[in-house]
């Protein structure tokens, strides 16, 4: 019986996929661990299968509620209120069906593929975890539930992999505490169920509210009146800019291995599509944008950290600006991975 939770942090990615394959072969199933990163590393990286999803169920439910909703609308509506004119039958016409059919269903798979996707994310987590702020920092958390008998050798097992911090945990810190996820479903579905009743109840004077319906008596504040709200005395901006004068704003990040490590996971999620990946492996749009240098290229490894930054941070030519993609450290990484290269050289840590 697992009653036990061990949490290790690691520096970088090469300790923790030891420790992986290690608890593999001790007999520990992959749904007992736990790996907890700032950065998407991929779960081969660790030497794990990628997790299976189910979204099929999710997204039919969401095109049959889709459908139910489209029809109700189109043939109950007019059944409900008929409005006949001349001789002709009260019928619902196929255009304007046809669009609302397509444009319900659509959006009833969009809704109930993300409910799909918080559900096998297991949201919500309303009982506490194992958490370490260092995460958000770059390393990586692992987090493992274990039998009393493999504890031991499983805190043995992390401080010879360079552990920075091992800590040992009851299971009890993770069990699911069921009356808050009854409490948690009950709001949830009254909410639901009042938002899906509260517009039929109004669209069909079931319930009728006193609307404001003249211009004239609608409140209204032009762009230069009104009272404006000044900034508190003291007051500090929440974030400082990311560029000066064209310039950034804060001073290049090492390149230590941690550094490369997450450039080069963020150039494969934001960049490689069309500059290529530098071992040469297919997939990229190069081929489409011929304009584009590799990312190995003399072109762009003659560039200083100072270059890129703003090009990531600005977009060039057809590359969109990715200042909301990335932060401003994530930016530093990326430069320090391009960088890292070299002229016709392969992938840092490859």
């Amino acid at each position: 019986m697992a009653d036990t939770l061990i949490f290790g942090l690691f520096p970088n990615v090469d300790p923790t996929a030891r420790v992986v394959a290690s608890l593999q072969a001790m007999g520990i199933p992959d749904d007992h661990v736990t790996i907890m990163s700032a950065v998407p590393y991929s779960s081969r990286l660790f030497g794990r299968r990628h997790p299976r999803t189910r979204f099929l169920p999710f997204l039919a439910l969401g095109a049959l509620g889709g459908l139910a909703v489209a029809l109700f609308i189109a043939a109950g509506t007019p059944a409900l209120y008929p409005i006949k004119v001349g001789a002709q039958p009260v019928i619902a016409p196929f255009p304007p069906t046809a669009i609302m059919v397509f444009e319900f269903v659509s959006l009833g798979v969009m809704i109930m593929a993300f409910l799909g996707f918080l559900l096998q994310s297991r949201f919500p987590r309303l009982s506490p975890a194992i958490y370490d702020e260092r995460i958000t920092d770059g390393y990586i958390g692992l987090s493992v539930r274990a039998s009393d008998r493999l504890a031991d050798e499983i805190i043995d097992l992390y401080n010879a992999n360079g552990a920075i911090d091992v800590r040992r945990e009851s299971v009890a810190l993770a069990e699911p505490h069921r009356y808050r996820h009854l409490m948690f479903w009950g709001v949830l579905s009254v909410v639901g169920l009042g938002a899906v009743l509260a517009p039929l109840l109004l669209t069909y004077d079931i319930i009728r509210i006193p609307w404001i319906n003249v211009m004239y008596h609608s409140p209204a504040v032009g762009p230069q009146e009104g009272p404006r709200l000044a900034a508190p005395e003291a007051a500090v901006p929440f974030s400082g800019p990311r560029l000066v004068a064209g310039s950034p704003a804060t001073l290049p990040l090492e390149a230590t291995e941690n550094s490369l490590q997450r450039g080069g996971v963020l150039y494969g999620v934001y960049c490689a599509i069309c500059h290529g990946y530098p071992d040469g492996s297919p997939g990229s749009l190069r081929d489409y944008f011929p304009e584009v240098p590799p990312i190995n290229s003399q072109r762009v490894q003659s560039l200083s950290h100072e270059d890129i930054f703003v090009t990531v941070t600005n977009g060039l030519n057809r590359m969109p600006s990715l200042a909301e993609q990335l932060t401003i450290g994530e930016t530093w990484d990326v430069a320090n991975y391009v960088l890292s290269l070299g002229e016709g050289a392969a992938p840092a840590g490859q």
